[in-house]
């Protein structure tokens, strides 16, 4: 996807950098197939690559078209944004230890609660042997590396957020997509993403509906964005509450049309609810509101209080009366709405692709030194 090639496309910009982007063709994510689309005037070369397993992260391989990005391009530094234990991963450790066995190897990971392997012993045996290749692990949050050890890694990491890119998400005017969308004269509260039960949505729905009953003084809307096979569940749900009218669904859109649909939203909402198997690793559609302007509101799941920190509420997941509140407290608010705008915009600072561009930069550095010595 473009936000993340960002990060790569300016660390090419560096005189002393030579880099390339091996990236799948096509992608399928969010119900859509992601067609790779080059970036003009890029200063990395990027080299689409067919692959079969499309949407499966822990999965897919390349079909073919890779090889020589390894034998004949003799890399100093291979950077793979993918888990340890894909087969992605394997290939990968593969191709270097035939081709280019001195480059110094990254990977990158977003676990984000311990869990065991499925499909057998395959994954364990793939992670223990991309731990052994491995110089620097970047893990998506310092929680993701404490799992990471927990695993048995017990090499040097690095943690590193995913970014935002400030070129698409900013403060723009979007007047006449909030009339076509009847938002106008309204406090239109938003969520942008998957619609699976996970996401809490129906905690989201039943706050707007309590907000509708016992707060008069304002229209509230709410704005989704977004598809999955839950839909039709809260779709149902919103028609039992009585607020089906007071809500706009549009189903995924392009990844460069995100921005905005987040602006037209007075402030935008991550109710995840943990389950078993899963907690909300990050949450990046914080950052995003956060450049857009838009005051933030997330649950307690997993990375979402770190990710705001004081740049937004928080409020326990599943708890619809507290997150009523903190919609209230944001409608009626005009200091709060202000400071939250301005507190969102300074800690973007943090996750902007430059910052990570430039950290990222860094420990490249570092493994070229220590590889001298």
């Amino acid at each position: 996807m473009k936000p993340y090639r960002r990060k790569f496309a300016l660390i090419a910009e560096r005189p002393d950098v030579t880099l390339r982007v091996v990236t799948p063709m096509c992608w399928y994510e969010s119900f859509q197939d992601i067609i790779f689309q080059p970036e003009p005037d890029t200063a990395c070369e990027e080299c689409p690559c067919p692959i079969r397993f499309s949407g499966y992260g822990s999965r897919f391989y390349y079909r073919h078209g890779i090889k020589s990005h390894f034998k004949d391009f003799q890399p100093d530094i291979i950077h793979l944004e993918e888990e340890a234990w894909s087969l992605n991963a394997l290939q990968t450790v593969r191709l270097k230890r035939k081709y280019c066995p001195n480059s110094r190897f990254i990977f990158r990971t977003s676990l984000s609660i311990p869990t065991k392997q499925r499909f057998g012993i395959l994954p364990v045996w793939i992670e223990r042997a991309v731990f052994r290749e491995t110089d620097r692990a970047f893990p998506l949050s310092e929680n993701a590396g404490k799992i990471l050890t927990e695993r048995g890694y017990t090499g040097k990491q690095t943690p590193f957020p995913n970014g935002v890119d400030v070129r698409h998400f900013y403060k723009m005017d979007v007047t006449k997509l909030r009339d076509s969308l009847e938002l106008s004269g309204c406090f239109v509260v938003g969520y942008v993403g998957r619609l699976l039960q996970m996401k809490g949505i129906d905690t989201l729905l039943q706050a707007l509906a309590y907000l509708a009953t016992h707060n008069t003084t304002r229209t509230y809307k709410l704005l989704i964005v977004g598809q999955g096979k839950d839909k039709d569940r809260f779709v149902k749900k919103a028609e039992t509450l009585g607020i089906s009218e007071q809500i706009v669904w549009i189903d995924a859109v392009p990844p460069e049309e995100v921005a905005a649909y987040i602006n037209c939203m007075d402030t935008i909402v991550l109710p995840s609810r943990t389950t078993t198997g899963w907690v909300e690793f990050f949450g990046r559609v914080l950052i995003e509101g956060m450049a857009c302007k838009v005051p933030v509101i997330g649950s307690d799941s997993g990375e979402i209080p770190h990710v705001i920190d004081d740049a937004g509420l928080v409020f326990p997941e599943a708890d619809t009366d507290a997150l009523a509140e903190r919609i209230y407290q944001i409608a009626h608010d005009v200091h709060l709405r202000n400071d939250l705008v301005a507190r969102g915009l300074d800690r973007i600072k943090n996750f902007t692709w430059e910052t990570i561009a430039e950290r990222t930069y860094q420990v490249y550095q570092e493994l070229l030194r220590e590889a001298k010595k």
